[in-house]
C-alpha cells in the first residue's frame, strides 16, 4: 500500500516543479494581433504585443523593425519610449503600436517610410523590449505585410 502511494507523491512532486512561473525577470512578448494583412495610403497599422513582466518596470523601450521582402525596398527600425507608469508585480499588458501609411497621420502614429521605387513593400516586423533594469524580452514576429504602393 505505500509503494502506490510513494509513486502517487513523487508524480505530484514532478508535476508541481515542471509548472513554470509565466512571470519572469526578463520581459516575456507575445505577438498577439495585426489589424491587416494589406494596408494602402492613409491607413494605419496596429499591432497588439501582449507582455508579462515580474517586477512590472517594463517602462524603458520598445524596438521595431521592418523586415522588406521586395527587392529595392527599405527595411526600417524605430525605437519607442514605453511611457511610464505605477509598477506592480507580474504585471501583464498590451502595447499597442501603430504606423501611419503615407504621408498623413491624422491618427498621431508615426509614418511609415514607403517603398522608394514605387512597388508594394511585402514584409514582416519584429519587437522586442527593455524594462528599467535594462532586461531584454525575446523577440516576436508578426506574420507577413504588404505596404501597397
Amino acid at each position: 500500500m505505500k509503494n502506490p502511494l510513494l509513486i502517487l507523491t513523487a508524480i505530484t512532486l514532478i508535476a508541481l516543479s515542471c509548472n513554470k512561473d509565466t512571470y519572469t525577470t526578463r520581459p516575456k512578448l507575445t505577438f498577439k494581433s495585426v489589424n491587416g494583412s494589406s494596408f494602402g495610403v492613409n491607413q494605419t497599422i496596429l499591432f497588439n504585443i501582449e507582455f508579462t513582466d515580474k517586477e512590472g518596470d517594463l517602462q524603458d523601450s520598445v524596438w521595431i523593425q521592418k523586415i522588406t521582402r521586395t527587392t529595392g525596398c527599405n527595411n526600417f527600425a524605430d525605437r519607442l519610449k514605453i511611457p511610464d507608469f505605477v509598477a506592480t508585480s507580474n504585471l501583464k499588458g498590451t502595447l499597442e503600436i501603430g504606423y501611419a501609411v503615407g504621408f498623413n497621420s491624422a491618427a498621431g502614429y508615426p509614418i511609415l517610410p514607403q517603398c522608394p521605387i514605387g512597388k508594394n513593400d511585402t514584409c514582416y516586423f519584429r519587437f522586442w523590449a527593455r524594462d528599467k533594469q535594462k532586461n531584454v524580452s525575446d523577440t516576436v514576429v508578426s506574420p507577413t505585410i504588404v505596404i501597397l504602393k
